[in-house]
């Protein structure tokens, strides 16, 4: 390696410079594919050398992959495997693990010539452990039990009748990394041997309410998938940070297959029905409850106005909400994230009005703050992965109260 490659510049998320050229195929979601070179990747930015030599900047959100033709390996008919789910959704497929007081190891299934990546894995990242991942009954008996969990931890021991859970809390592991201590429902402390989990292990971790915003998911040639939040690359080498802060380094790209950046199954507030409850009307009020222009929720438009605009910028989906207001949306616990665009519409008076947004998801609050006329809009971004319910309500904080709360581009995302 000569030194101008050991010094190679750094490639972070937030940060264009160059780096070593990779060779790759570019896919939009509308039009051909771009064969060529990534020059950098910073959002809101792909910069892709073309097969003229010719450097463009694509934006993010109109891509939907990368591929660098490297291959998923795909395990033998049969060739046992087990898998772990991270708590931001992320995948590994494992041959191996141990836990090792709060850190875990794992072992991959092996991709000829290519080395393994290296996980920093806390214990408290991980969401479960499925033995047997290979096998379609193991995967429906998992997913039985993942629906009927409660809010402890589970230890699960694999049984001719089926899956038999032990509940309580995964405290460590210890030196070796083949036993954990597990403090029972009772509070008593145990020794087990992982061995002995053949149906495998639930974690019941406490959720992170506002998480980073996804920027990919990397798919590896190991079939890991990893929802990554940041990307950086030093020369031939990659380190991949997922949205739940789990660290993954690639020696080489030849362990990736492709950067995938669609945003998967979209469902915007919008397109979704809601249960609204608006304050009751004021029949001492200057207009009395005969009023007739008493605001509702408007969708993919603002309210008197034809479009959402904040800042400058239009959109054309969202959700547009009345002071006092709560809207409750019922959906798939499949999602992983809700996002939206927060702010009061361009144009609205006094430039001092403001409106406090509350946040439910399952019936915990999770956000409650104040967004002001003045402010620039927000971007939020809330973890509701295992949730089935959201629940926003729109508060007036003071006499200037805004005639209404813009959120931009809501949508629950897979």
């Amino acid at each position: 390696m000569t030194t101008a490659l050991r010094f190679a510049p750094i490639l972070l998320l937030g940060l264009l410079v160059p780096t070593v050229a990779h060779s790759a195929d570019l896919v939009p979601l509308s039009g051909k594919p771009i064969t060529g070179t990534v020059v950098g990747i910073a959002p809101p930015n792909v910069e892709f050398r073309d097969e003229a030599s010719a450097v463009v900047k694509i934006p993010v959100q109109s891509i939907a992959a990368i591929d660098l033709h490297n291959k998923v390996v795909v395990p033998a008919p049969d060739e046992k495997y087990d898998e772990i789910e991270l708590t931001d959704g992320s995948v590994i497929r494992v041959s191996q693990v141990k836990v090792k007081g709060k850190m875990v190891e794992v072992t991959l299934l092996p991709a000829a010539g290519i080395a393994a990546p290296v996980f920093d894995l806390p214990l408290g990242s991980i969401s479960w452990l499925m033995r047997g991942a290979n096998d379609p009954k193991n995967r429906d008996d998992w997913k039985k039990l993942l629906a009927a969990r409660g809010k402890r931890d589970l230890f699960v021991v694999r049984q001719a009748a089926g899956l038999n859970p032990l509940a309580g809390t995964v405290m460590s592991g210890n030196e070796v990394g083949d036993s954990i201590t597990f403090e029972r429902e009772d509070g008593m402390s145990v020794t087990l041997r992982l061995t002995r989990a053949t149906g495998g292990l639930i974690l019941n971790q406490p959720p992170k309410d506002v998480i980073p915003p996804k920027l990919c998911s990397v798919v590896d040639v190991f079939g890991n998938t990893l929802v990554a939040q940041a990307v950086e690359l030093d020369g031939t080498r990659l380190k991949v940070k997922t949205v739940g802060g789990v660290t993954v380094d690639y020696t080489a790209l030849a362990g990736v297959s492709k950067f995938d950046f669609s945003q998967g199954n979209v469902s915007y507030l919008s397109d979704l029905e809601a249960v609204a409850v608006y304050p009751p009307a004021e029949k001492d009020g200057p207009l009395g409850e005969q009023y007739p222009f008493a605001p509702k929720l408007q969708n993919d438009r603002a309210l008197g106005a034809t479009e959402i605009v904040l800042a400058g910028k239009k959109f054309s989906k969202g959700i547009s909400v009345p002071p006092d207001t709560t809207l409750t949306y019922k959906f798939d616990p499949t999602f992983r994230e809700f996002k939206a665009t927060v702010g009061i519409l361009d144009g609205v008076k006094p430039d001092n009005s403001s409106l406090k947004l509350r946040i439910e998801i399952d019936g915990r609050e999770v956000f409650a703050e104040t967004i002001g006329k003045k402010d620039a809009p927000r971007e939020v971004t809330l973890n509701v992965k295992d949730a089935k319910e959201l629940k926003l309500t729109v508060e007036r904080e003071a006499l200037f109260a805004g005639n209404q709360l813009n959120l931009a581009d809501a949508r629950l995302q897979k």
